[in-house]
């Protein structure tokens, strides 16, 4: 074979190879390019944008959903680069050059500023063979509805918390006997509630444990023009100190360890435009009574780990069984939030202080539990004796206790002294020391010792320590503990 004949199938020989490059490339370039019209149409198809970009950051291409959720044309961003249209404030953040830098798939949230939405930015790499970035697709998906839609669902969750509140308060209204007494001190207490109730004025509810503050602080709410409103109790005593502050005034998301997702309100934002009770008031921890006080004086509070002040419309109304005025002295209590709280005081007499009302509570009591029970028991007026016997250091509480145990435990229909007895002494035969005395015998200073141990060893096991005993008798712990020693009555440890 001749040079020229070499030369000829050489060429011919490149031709094919140069042919078969050529049919590759072209295969190559067919692929491409339906690869991106499918991510292109598919985009469309589910109403997310589509953006593709070369190595270099500039923008090769837009979907027609891209343009419909960000309002930019292709004319303003396809060739051009996200950083430019980035410094130029189209959007607040692109994960595309992220992506370029990371060479791996990027998420974020954006900011269109042209309308306002937000988006979520889903930034995938693809590499070539030598494992460079060849382009990178970014997925828009508009957020704006959906954040929208969460922004409603917590109001209908605040909603639905408010309506669990009033729900429970209503449940409590209708087995319960409402405020009974014809005493002249409950008298009293019922004209201060018609007084107060019909103002925004903040009220201190004070009196022994059992005696019906929250009873008192309910028909505030229901005689005020917020009784359409919620109505939220809060027990001060029944809530970890470390978890107080946040159940109260609510918190950010991220404020602490073990916190929401997502802020969260508070029990006085819970309770605005209507009630809240602070039960047990004087249980509040002195570093949160100045956050109570700025509420009473400011309205409005700051959730934990916020700095925005919240406006609130909600009524005050505090209860305690302690002597908030000795609290202030020993500087267990804060002058001035007592002051703010003691706007409108109403104190409850003990029930041993009106013992006319007791066969009315007591008969109440009764036919709530009749009808809870499915009985049909009364009292007997020997019953009804044994009742206003006993001294009731718990109160009416207590009695509401004595006679739903009455209704259970006795099988009697006609409920009798004896029943009343066994129940108020647990079991223990326990006559009176007046009735037991025979004249004669005792002197009348012996007597009076026999009658105070009698009262002293009921209240002890009623209370269970000195201190709780000091404060049902009106008198000092250190007077107990002498009393109970001298008369042999052994006491428990606090």
């Amino acid at each position: 074979m001749n040079s020229s004949e070499e030369l000829t199938g050489r060429l011919q020989e490149d031709n094919l190879a140069l042919k078969a490059q050529i049919a590759e490339m072209e295969e190559e370039l067919e692929f491409l390019r339906a690869e991106k019209m499918t991510a292109l149409v598919l985009g469309d198809a589910i109403a997310d944008g589509i953006c593709i970009v070369d190595s270099n950051g500039i923008v090769i291409s837009i979907n027609r959903c891209y343009t419909e959720i960000t309002e930019i044309t292709e004319e303003e961003i396809v060739g051009k680069s996200i950083r430019e249209m980035l410094d130029n404030q189209y959007f607040s953040d692109a994960v595309s050059l992220e992506v370029l830098e990371k060479k791996q798939k990027i998420s974020a949230m954006s900011t269109i500023y042209r309308n306002d939405r937000k988006v979520l930015l889903v930034g995938t790499p693809f590499f070539d063979a030598n494992n460079n970035i060849s382009k990178v697709i970014t997925v828009m998906r508009n957020m704006t509805e959906l954040i929208r839609l969460k922004e409603e669902l917590e109001t209908a969750e605040l909603k639905k918390r408010q309506y669990k509140e009033e729900l429970k308060s209503l449940k409590r209204e209708r087995n319960e006997n409402g405020f009974i007494g014809k005493d002249p001190s409950i008298a009293r207490v019922k004209e201060l509630i018609q007084y107060v109730a019909q103002t925004d004025a903040t009220v201190l509810i004070t009196g022994e444990t059992g005696s019906g503050k929250e009873v008192v602080a309910r028909e505030i709410f229901k005689q005020s023009k917020r009784k359409n409103g919620p109505y939220v109790k809060v027990n001060c005593s029944a809530i970890p100190e470390n978890l107080l502050e946040s159940e109260l005034f609510g918190y950010v998301k991220g404020a602490f360890t073990g916190a929401d997702r997502k802020d969260k309100k508070g029990l006085f934002e819970t309770a605005n435009n209507g009630t809240i009770l602070l039960d047990e008031i004087s249980e509040m921890p002195l570093k949160l009574q100045t956050k109570i006080l700025r509420v009473l004086q400011e309205r409005e509070l700051t959730r934990v780990g916020g700095t925005e002040s919240i406006k609130i419309n909600t009524r005050v109304i505090a209860s305690t069984n302690k002597n908030l005025e000795d609290m202030v002295k020993q500087n267990l209590f804060r002058a001035d939030l007592y002051y703010r709280l003691n706007v409108f005081p109403i104190k409850l007499p003990s029930l041993r202080d009106r013992r006319d009302d007791i066969p009315d509570i007591a008969a109440a009591f009764l036919m709530k539990f009749n009808r809870i029970y499915d009985k049909s028991k009364s009292f007997s007026n020997e019953a009804i004796t044994a009742l206003l016997g006993y001294e009731w250091p718990g109160n009416v509480r207590e009695l509401e206790n004595i006679v739903e145990r009455l209704v259970i435990i006795s099988s009697n229909r006609i409920l009798t002294k004896e029943d009343v007895e066994r129940i108020i002494y647990m079991g223990e035969k326990k006559p009176s020391v007046i009735n037991s005395i025979n004249i004669g015998q005792l002197s009348l200073k012996q007597a009076v010792q026999e009658y105070e141990k009698e009262i002293l060893e009921r209240v002890l096991k009623e209370c269970g320590n000195s201190y709780a005993a000091a404060e049902v008798l009106k008198t000092t712990q250190p007077t107990i503990v002498r009393k109970a020693q001298a008369l042999g009555i052994p006491l428990r440890k606090k």
